[in-house]
């Protein structure tokens, strides 16, 4: 990490412009690229031709490589590999943190969805936390939602909802074309969600705020609030983190470990909860399942932990189980 330099795109970089058949490279001086080993490093980056208003880092060594637009606008980023592999290994650090706050979460949550139902902004935020912890479904993107037809919890419209008596169930498209139904029959839950149903618009998570204006909740919304409560920097993903590596652990402690199958276990057991998220098996093992876990099984040392603590694991929850296990991790 020390050798890395962090840089941001608001320098002056190198850009690229069309030349032939391919690029010309030009430093901000206005003097072209030509030596062999720059022109290799950002030909690595592999920037897609579609990209535009491209970002060249000057530096070999910044942690940010390059960056560009994509067809439909977005902002994409290229990263040195040291930093991606720093980072990947860091996003999981978190993860004890979530798991000892979540019971906090949670408490708070279920205290304010025990009020007379309402239109304000913290009641509905509440309402969307508890779902994401219950389904694990993404938190939703505007851009997916107008472009794509694909929805996140945030983005889900009134007929993505059916309430029938004492049962509620969204249905909808969500990433990767993943098909989610979402059976609710929290009481208090469905309350909610009629009283959303009564405001203007097509979106139901929406709220009144003091100049009686509709504001939609936001992703931003949701992180905010769970940082301001926990005093952490959680997100809405951390949630999908947690269940994803939640799962992906109760089952491999309870699955045998056997050379000659190995292999075929951890992509069974990978798939299965690759599709309880909604992700392709490959994103779900490098995002959103945390490595330890695979390789713990691997090696013996998390069937030697549940026989150390067989009793104690006999009387806990999923949840509180996950936790154990990466509480023990720790120095």
């Amino acid at each position: 990490m020390a050798a890395l330099r962090y840089v941001n795109d608001s320098i002056p970089g190198i850009r690229r412009r069309k030349c032939g058949k391919g690029y010309a490279f030009y430093y901000p001086d206005g003097s072209r690229v030509t030596q062999s080993d720059e022109l290799q490093r950002i030909k690595s980056l592999r920037i897609p031709p579609a990209y535009h208003s491209v970002w060249i880092c000057p530096f070999a060594n910044g942690h940010i490589q390059a960056t560009g637009r994509d067809a439909r606008n977005r902002k994409q980023y290229h990263y040195h590999p040291l930093w991606r592999e720093v980072r990947d290994r860091l996003k999981f650090t978190s993860m004890t943190d979530f798991g000892r706050a979540i019971s906090t979460i949670r408490s708070h949550i279920a205290y304010e969805l025990r009020k007379p139902p309402s239109l304000n902004k913290k009641q509905i935020i509440c309402a969307i936390i508890y779902l994401l912890d219950k389904s694990g479904v993404r938190i939703g993107n505007k851009i997916y939602a107008k472009e794509n037809k694909t929805y996140g919890i945030t983005t889900l419209r009134k007929k993505h909802l059916s309430i029938n008596g004492s049962r509620a169930i969204f249905s909808f498209t969500g990433k990767n074309s993943k098909a989610w139904e979402i059976v609710l029959d929290n009481k208090k839950i469905i309350k909610i969600l009629k009283k959303c149903e009564e405001i203007p618009g097509y979106e139901i998570f929406k709220y009144y705020d003091e100049n009686n204006n509709v504001n939609c909740i936001t992703s931003q919304d949701i992180n905010y609030y769970l940082q301001s409560l926990t005093g952490l920097p959680l997100t809405a993903k951390d949630f999908r983190t947690w269940i994803a590596s939640r799962e992906s652990f109760c089952r491999f402690l309870s699955a045998s470990f056997s050379e000659t199958d190995s292999a075929a276990k951890i992509k069974s057991i990978i798939k299965e909860v690759a599709e309880l998220l909604g992700h392709t098996p490959t994103i779900c093992q490098k995002n959103y399942i945390f490595p330890e876990i695979i390789t713990s099984w691997g090696d013996g040392r998390l069937e030697r932990w549940l026989n150390v603590n067989a009793e104690s694991i006999r009387q806990a929850n999923k949840d509180n189980l996950f936790l154990m296990w990466l509480e023990s991790l720790q120095p």
